[in-house]
């Protein structure tokens, strides 16, 4: 999840529209994965992109899910930690496909696969196998992405 400081608002709240605030910088605490989602939208003749810091798989399938004619998702990227990605730092890939699953304990672990090719979970045990996931429940597929 996402926060933020009093201190790091721009502006007033509502000063950008009903219900918005601006901030400087947000943080995150927990070191998990998140998505960022570019979205479009049209209004009249007139197309505007927003880029969103997305929590989760269960926001980034409502997002997905709430697309029409005027708001749809052209790019998503999956942020990973090093503990995921298997190197010394983050990193932001293209993402190709989310799958959520049930792992021996009935945990719920996430297999994040990117463009590269690699795939990515979200287990903290060791032994952990994807092939023993049951309960398997795909998210998101490269597909879902629309043409602009």
């Amino acid at each position: 999840m996402f926060r933020t400081h009093d201190n790091e608002m721009i502006g007033l709240p509502g000063m950008f529209g009903e219900g918005q605030c601006h901030w400087q910088k947000v943080s995150r605490v927990l070191r998990t994965h998140w998505y960022h989602v570019t979205v479009q939208a049209k209004y009249q003749d007139r197309i505007t992109e927003a880029a969103l810091m997305v929590d989760n798989e269960n926001r980034l399938q409502q997002i997905l899910i709430a697309q029409d004619d005027e708001t749809i998702v052209t790019d998503v990227q999956v942020v990973t930690p090093a503990h995921m990605n298997g190197t010394k730092g983050w990193r932001m890939e293209t993402l190709t496909k989310v799958t959520l699953g049930e792992d021996e304990n009935e945990c719920v672990v996430c297999l994040v696969e990117v463009e590269t090719g690699s795939t990515y979970h979200s287990s903290h045990n060791p032994a952990f196998q994807s092939n023993l996931l049951t309960n398997l429940s795909p998210i998101f597929q490269a597909g879902m992405i629309r043409a602009a």
